[in-house]
């Protein structure tokens, strides 16, 4: 069992009847939660609870993004382009106070038109891009100057999504190329 504050007494634990209940045991009782996973997050993203005697779980779904940021605090505003699905059950044993994870489903997926804006359209990498095609047009060997470019965007791919299975890797790195060129004019 967890460790239990003074304020808890025994009914706390015989009257986990939905999850409003199960919330208000976690925080009154000052329960250890598996790594990643908060009282906001359980709030806001648990679903599918089941609740009996001597154990509750819950799922949670989570959408990491790597190298794309959440455009707003709250996680809300324009979607990331590139990102996994991961759906978790938590399952919490009431008479050991052990924790159960399993992973339920892992998925990546991106959004080719996402990825371009964000790419070419949206700051920091806006300016970067604008600047590499401009000194393409200034140089001697155009294509030399925008292969490198792309190089280099290449990698920072492949390091960032190393977890990313290949084909998936390779389809983002192609839409990214197949727009550079077209806004270099070289298509």
């Amino acid at each position: 069992m967890a460790d239990r504050d003074s304020d808890s007494d025994d009914t706390d634990l015989l009257d986990l009847a939905d999850r409003d209940a199960v919330i208000r045991f976690l925080e009154r009782n000052d329960v250890a939660l598996p790594e990643g996973l908060t009282i906001e997050k359980i709030k806001s993203r648990g679903c599918w609870w089941a609740i009996d005697n001597e154990s509750f779980s819950f799922r949670v779904e989570r959408h990491p993004s790597g190298l794309f940021p959440s455009t707003s605090p709250s996680g809300r505003g324009m979607p990331t382009p590139a990102r996994w699905h991961i759906r978790k059950r938590y399952t919490y044993d009431l008479t050991t106070g052990e924790w159960d994870v399993a992973e339920l489903m892992r998925e990546f997926a991106f959004d080719a038109g996402l990825l371009v804006d964000a790419e070419f359209e949206q700051f920091p990498n806006k300016d970067m891009w604008d600047q590499a095609l401009a000194h393409a047009g200034d140089a001697e060997d155009p294509e030399e100057v925008l292969d490198e470019q792309l190089a280099l965007t290449q990698q920072m791919y492949r390091d960032a999504f190393e977890d990313v299975p290949e084909d998936h890797l390779e389809e983002m790195l192609t839409v990214l190329e197949e727009a550079f060129w077209r806004r270099a004019g070289m298509d």
